[in-house]
């Protein structure tokens, strides 16, 4: 019994020293790892709010210096440069509005734009039209304009009561007095939300203000405003801040050239808090891990020692020494059990490296194909994976699948590469049935390549590679395009077999013949003659589709496709994408093609000509349908308009052709001639050189620009013939004009 009690103390003995070795060293390590750990966390914080308080510096200043330069773009606008002398003239208020609205739709920052004219006294805004100085509903924005005498152009804060804004007052510096203003207002909220995003970090404060201290971005925070008046002159660019017993971190930045403050203001307290909940969840995994690991040592020490206790307790029962077989057997159990996990594990380990050796063996392939040869190490390796390496003449099929957009939205990710790999698989298993291997590599595109050392037949080949394409929609429902590709020579470049063979693929989409095609079907397009293609037919097809004469447009579409069938797939594809985009301009105003995602991916649902030509007629016929008016005249008005509209847009070139205006607007130039005329009762060259003569006019009476300068700008190519056309038209020569206009003034 003394035994079996000193046995007993000696695996309990064993169990306590091992636990204390252990729960010392573990919680050493933890405090070490919990120090260590929030050291780093603290400086990954600091390190990241610097990093993001830069990133705004950059940002804001970047984007407002882009604003700056727009702004200037704008103010030298000929429009704006006008308005300033002759601010009530209804015909250049619209044409100023619109230029302004397309300055401010090309930036979403700007909110509205202002034009002060000096001379005049009056006030123009893009959202609120013309005010006389004194009736102008912001009147301290007006008298801050003006009193601003800045070295260089600046954004300064402004709140009108309802909103705020950041605003940039642009003037002619070049003069003393100065003709007017233009005033770029920026909404302030979403500068903030794009710009600054301030609103991201919600513990986090980030305040703008300018060098008195005043807001003017980021979180209005009156306490944090309050303290940076505090402040003074701008501290260091990092300092740590307490009041009312919170500790801030604050970092500063500076905005230039306005000599804005950035402040970023982090309460430490909640960073604390964070640090100390994962410290806590750090000593508690420790604790977890400690107590299991206590459990798993007691485990083991009564495994080895209670054998030994139970085996004394027994021959001391006994009074013997028992033969023990008996009591050893469970360990023999446990051994054997080892054993069979053991050889279960390197069974595993067996398959994870073949399935290792595949996923090499199929990269390095990719990589053979991809690039035609491999380093003589890489090319050795290979060839112990797959001897198809080491063939002196091979072969190669890409195989294809049709209409892959839709596949792609069918399936995802997964389910597209299992589905390849089945794909591969088939093949394989074909190839096997006719006695050959091959190997199947995936390129995570519309198609796989297969690639066999060659000993066989053209014929035989292509029976093989027909049965797989069966054997394909069949099993797995997927319609694909065969083609193969031999090599001639022993050092043969596999990147040149592989583009030969992906490009006599793409004969099905030209031809729309199911078969397995090869160098023979290639041969044969190229020897094909043909007139070679003409723009001029896309062009007369998108006329006819324009005017609505359906007969003539199918005519002329199926001689543009007879065309296109013998193109290359690329050239094909490039003549498609305009036509369809020329159809898309005209069918916009019909309601059709509204579902396009893209005309290139539009074009990829199809998976030859023939479906193209169909889709195209479908839509010509329900464009036809939607586009029937009950008034031909009002049509014609609406092509009139869009004449008018292009010339008064490009009245200062000196070349405006019929041709030019017809082709903008998909029209025949005889057509456009004869509807202008009967329209407007005047030809359309009068019309534009009548639109010439009072464009000069006008700049002859509002501006003291030269007379060259006039002439280009109303659009005239020779000195001579500006004289002759406006001297028959007004009765009197340019000078003779300005200074009539002069006199009446």
């Amino acid at each position: 019994m003394a035994k079996k009690t000193i046995m007993r103390k000696t695996y309990l003995r064993a169990f306590v020293t091992s636990a204390i070795l252990i729960t010392v060293l573990v919680s050493a390590f933890s405090l070490y790892l919990v120090q260590r750990f929030s050291q780093s966390a603290r400086d990954e914080v600091l390190a990241t709010i610097q990093n993001q308080l830069k990133q705004v510096q950059k940002s804001t200043e970047f984007t407002l210096y882009k604003l700056r330069l727009y702004g200037m773009r704008m103010f030298a606008d000929e429009l704006v440069r006008e308005w300033f002398s002759s601010p009530n003239d209804p015909q250049l208020l619209v044409r100023l509005s619109n230029s302004m609205k397309e300055y401010a739709a090309s930036e979403p920052f700007i909110h509205n734009i202002y034009l002060i004219s000096a001379r005049e006294n009056r006030v123009w805004t893009l959202r609120e039209s013309m005010f006389d100085n004194i009736d102008f509903f912001d009147q301290p924005l007006l008298q801050k304009v003006r009193n601003d005498r800045s070295p260089y152009f600046r954004f300064h804060g402004h709140s009108d009561g309802n909103r705020s804004y950041i605003y940039l007052a642009i003037r002619d510096n070049s003069m003393k007095n100065s003709d007017g203003y233009l005033v770029m207002m920026v909404d302030k909220g979403n500068f903030d939300e794009n710009v600054l995003q301030s609103e991201i970090y919600s513990q986090m404060q980030l305040i703008v203000t300018d060098d008195a201290g005043n807001f003017i971005l980021g979180n209005d925070n009156e306490p944090l405003l309050t303290a940076i008046k505090k402040f003074g002159q701008m501290p260091s660019s990092r300092f740590n801040w307490k009041e009312d017993g919170r500790k801030w971190f604050v970092h500063t930045a500076q905005i230039e050239p306005e000599g804005w403050h950035v402040y970023q203001f982090t309460p430490w307290d909640v960073w604390q808090l964070k640090l100390n909940e994962l410290r806590n969840a750090i000593l508690l995994s420790a604790g977890v891990m400690l107590s299991l690991t206590l459990l798993f040592l007691f485990w083991v020490s009564r495994r080895h020692y209670m054998p030994f206790s139970e085996l004394i307790g027994l021959i001391q029962r006994n009074g013997a020494d028992s033969d023990g077989a008996g009591r050893l057997q469970p360990e023999h159990q446990i051994l054997r059990s080892g054993i069979g996990k053991l050889v279960t594990q390197v069974e595993q380990m067996n398959q994870s490296v073949k399935s290792n050796q595949q996923m090499i063996r199929e990269d390095m392939l990719r990589l053979w194909i991809r690039n035609g040869t491999l380093p003589a190490a890489s090319r050795q390796s290979l060839i112990e994976l797959a001897p198809v390496a080491k063939a002196k003449q091979a072969g190669l099929a890409v195989v294809r699948i049709e209409y892959y957009t839709s596949f792609e939205e069918k399936y995802n990710y997964y389910s597209r590469k299992l589905l390849k790999y089945a794909m591969g698989n088939i093949a394989q298993e074909t190839f096997r049935y006719h006695y050959a291997e091959c190997e199947a590599v995936d390129f995570d595109d519309d198609h796989i390549v297969l690639l066999w050392a060659n000993s066989m037949s053209g014929d035989a080949i292509r029976r093989m590679l027909a049965e797989m394409k069966g054997n394909i929609n069949r099993c797995l429902n997927l319609a694909t395009v065969g083609s193969y590709h031999l090599t001639n020579d022993q050092n043969f470049n596999l990147q040149s077999v592989y583009r030969q063979a992906m490009e006599f693929s793409m004969l099905k989409f030209l031809n729309g013949d199911d078969k397995v095609y090869e160098e023979s079907d290639w041969s044969r397009f190229q020897t094909q003659t043909l007139e070679p293609f003409s723009d001029k037919l896309i062009q007369q097809l998108l006329q006819s589709v324009s005017k609505g004469e359906e007969h003539e447009a199918f005519l002329v579409m199926e001689q543009l496709f007879a065309r296109l069938r013998h193109l290359s797939f690329e050239e094909c594809r490039f003549q498609l994408i305009r036509l369809v985009y020329g159809m898309k301009k005209i069918f916009l105003r019909a309601g059709a093609l509204q579902d396009f995602e893209g005309v290139s991916r539009q074009l990829d649902r199809f998976a030859n000509l023939n479906e193209v030509y169909a889709w195209l007629k479908k839509e010509m016929i329900a464009f036809k349908e939607r586009n029937q008016k009950p008034s031909r005249e009002t049509r014609k008005e609406d092509v009139v308009a869009s004449v008018v509209d292009y010339v008064s847009q490009h009245l200062q070139e000196t070349v405006l052709t019929i041709e030019e205006i017809a082709e903008h607007i998909g029209l025949s130039p005889n057509y456009v001639r004869t509807i202008f005329k009967d329209i407007l009762q005047i030809s359309l060259s009068d019309f534009i050189l009548g639109l010439r003569i009072e464009k000069a006019k006008k700049l002859l009476h509002s501006t003291e620009w030269p007379i060259t300068q006039i002439m280009d700008s109303a659009g005239f190519q020779t000195k001579s013939h500006f004289f002759t056309v406006f001297k028959k038209a007004t009765g009197m020569t340019p000078m003779q004009f300005r200074f009539e206009a002069d006199e009446l003034r």
